[in-house]
């Protein structure tokens, strides 16, 4: 049975302790609460930035379609260059080189689409700015390069690159690498897609190839 002298002992002993360990648990609990709201305050900073980028992609498009191009241009710059990190940047450089195509500037179609391709943290981002990098080269004639482009991962995109692959192999006047392409494509779109009907018709203009 405790005694009341075993009581006073452990409150000395308890005494003891905390003299001798409340500086050491005085700093766990700053540091902890430290890292809690730092934690917190990252988030916070971090929710606000990807606003701020998302308003700003938001101005973009609008500016765009108002047709203000140098607007949406300064838009582009500032995102790549404050939050190249977000999605929004590689999305920005995507519909800026989307306008820039419309103009027949593509040079500046290139360039864009290499950003997303080399700053993209999004894979299917970077392989829809490698396929309309392909596309861009298909019109300056660049067809071995356009080629080359379209070599690599293609994920979900697999039937549009072949179907890229064939249109390229067929200005070569490669017909039947042209068809073998179209019949992977073909073979790879799901029935209900609309562009399924033009990879028949494109198929059956090859209808007279023999593959070798």
């Amino acid at each position: 049975m405790a005694t009341h002298y075993d009581d006073e002992a452990q409150a000395e002993q308890l005494k003891t302790w905390w003299k001798e360990n409340w500086k050491a648990l005085a700093a766990g609990l700053v540091i902890g609460l430290g890292a809690i709201f730092g934690w917190e305050g990252w988030q916070n900073h971090q929710q606000q930035r990807a606003a701020d980028a998302s308003q700003m992609y938001e101005d973009l498009k609008q500016a765009l379609s108002d047709g203000k191009s140098d607007a949406a241009k300064a838009l582009a710059d500032k995102l790549i260059a404050d939050y190249a990190g977000t999605p929004y940047a590689a999305g920005a450089q995507l519909r800026m080189a989307a306008e820039a195509v419309k103009t027949e500037a593509l040079d500046d179609a290139t360039a864009r689409l290499q950003w997303v391709r080399e700053h993209a943290k999004d894979e299917g981002l970077r392989q829809v700015a490698q396929l309309r990098a392909a596309r861009v080269q298909w019109q300056q004639g660049k067809l071995d390069d356009a080629l080359k482009t379209l070599d690599g991962e293609t994920g979900a995109f697999a039937p549009l690159f072949d179907e890229l692959r064939g249109d390229i192999k067929l200005a070569q006047g490669d017909r039947g690498a042209a068809r073998s392409a179209y019949e992977k494509a073909y073979a790879a779109t799901p029935e209900d897609q609309p562009s399924r009907q033009l990879l028949q018709r494109k198929l059956d203009d090859l209808a007279d190839t023999v593959q070798s």
